[in-house]
This record gives structure tokens, C-alpha cells and sequence, in this order.
């Protein structure tokens, strides 16, 4: 496959997931041919969490090359489709090349802009059956990231993913994940967040509250959920 070509687009609807059975949508199946993109995201593909879906995060991307890496840091890692609930999946973008803001045309019509990254959940873990997933994710800035859509259309495996802007090029994907949880109170980052129109209102917004409150946000739910208990032990 090219570089920067869609491998495989994946949409889920909600089932019953997770220890307590609540819905998800995070199990995704192959989709063969094209796919309307709208502003919202992929037709049939549900978002069931408030915080998951919306404009700022209609289209999930991951890196084949992040498949490649779990593979030989847990060595008995099961590798299946969509394991991290993504949409597409491309060989050549990662977080350390894509930028907030950044606009890629993909086939003839649609054109996606780069919002913000993934914030890593238990499920991810959950999913995967290796509970240190999240944080092994958020740690190594390997989450994958959003797009928002800015012209709607039919996307499908086989279509390339084009570069025409780059509004931000010092403001890659992998900068922003390392500086939000690494150095999480670092005043003049979360301003630097706050004012970046491009950046996903949900971001933003976290940013201001560190500001505010003077307080990081909690992790352990996020990253855990139900499962916390287990990963303390």
C-alpha cells in the first residue's frame, strides 16, 4: 500500500461491551466500498458517549505503524481489526508528522482537517485485553487523532490522503499530547492551547480549566474505568 493510502474504513454500531455490559460502539467491521463522510462522521458508524463524536472528532485515525510497535512491546499482543476503534488506518502519517490543522484532501470531493488527539480510555485497553494500553498510549503519544470534516463526500479504502494546508507546522500531534500530559501545569503551553482556534474545543476547554483551577484533571477513570481496581494491584 502507498504511503498515506487508507488501508481498510471500519465503522461499529453499539453492542454491549465491557464488564458491566454498557454500549460501544469501539468493535468495528470492515466496509467494502465507498463511505459518506459527513460532519458528523461515517454513515453507520455510532457514537454512543457524549464525549465521543461531534465536528471536532467526525473521523478517527490510527497508524499502521503503531500496530507494528505493539506487536513487539507486548510480545503476546493479539493483533485483530480496528482494535483501537478507528475508522482508517494509512501507512506514512503519524503523530509525530501530522499538525493541528493540518488539511488533507482524501478522494475527489472530501477534505478533513486535523482537530485534535485521541485521549486515550480504558476501553481501548479493555478491547485489546491489556489494560496498560491508555496509558502506554498516552505516555508514548501514540493515540491516534481526530479530523473534523470541511467538505462532505464518500471516502474508501484505496484513496490517499493529500496534504493542501499546514497552518501550524510547529504544532505537531505528538507536541501536543507530550506537553499536555508530561508537563500538565506548564502555564505558557495551556495558553498556547487555549488560544489555538484549530484546536479541538474539548482540549481547549481542559487547558483553560488547569488555568483556572489550578488542578489537573483526573486520570485513573479515563484510563481504568471499571477497571481500575485491578491495574492498582
Amino acid at each position: 500500500m502507498d504511503q498515506n493510502t487508507i488501508s481498510t474504513v471500519m465503522v461499529g454500531r453499539a453492542e454491549p461491551f465491557g464488564p458491566n455490559g454498557e454500549p460501544s460502539a469501539i468493535r468495528k467491521r470492515h466496509v467494502t466500498g465507498p463511505v459518506e463522510l459527513g460532519r458528523l462522521g461515517l454513515e453507520g458508524d455510532e457514537h454512543v458517549y457524549h464525549l465521543h463524536g461531534g465536528p471536532d472528532k467526525a473521523l478517527l485515525h490510527h497508524a499502521e505503524e503503531h500496530y507494528r510497535m505493539w506487536k513487539e512491546v507486548l510480545d503476546d499482543f493479539d493483533l485483530g481489526p480496528s482494535l483501537f476503534g478507528e475508522n482508517i488506518i494509512t501507512e506514512g502519517m503519524t503523530e509525530s508528522t501530522v499538525c493541528i490543522g493540518d488539511r488533507y484532501r482524501i478522494g475527489r470531493d472530501v477534505v478533513v482537517e486535523a482537530s485534535q488527539p485521541r485521549q486515550p480510555c480504558w476501553k481501548l485497553g479493555y478491547n485489546a485485553g491489556r489494560m496498560e494500553i491508555p496509558r502506554l498510549m498516552q505516555d508514548r503519544a501514540v493515540t491516534g487523532w481526530y479530523y473534523r470534516v470541511v467538505s462532505s463526500g464518500p471516502i474508501q479504502a484505496g484513496d490517499r490522503l493529500e496534504l493542501i494546508d499546514r497552518p501550524l507546522p510547529e504544532w505537531t500531534l505528538s507536541r501536543v499530547i507530550t506537553g499536555f500530559y508530561g508537563k500538565p501545569m506548564e502555564k505558557a503551553f495551556l495558553r498556547s492551547l487555549m488560544e489555538m482556534e484549530l484546536l479541538g474545543i474539548e482540549w481547549r476547554a481542559a487547558a483553560r480549566n488547569r488555568i483556572q483551577s489550578g488542578q489537573v484533571e483526573e486520570w485513573t477513570n479515563r484510563l481504568y474505568g471499571p477497571l481500575a481496581e485491578a491495574a492498582a494491584n
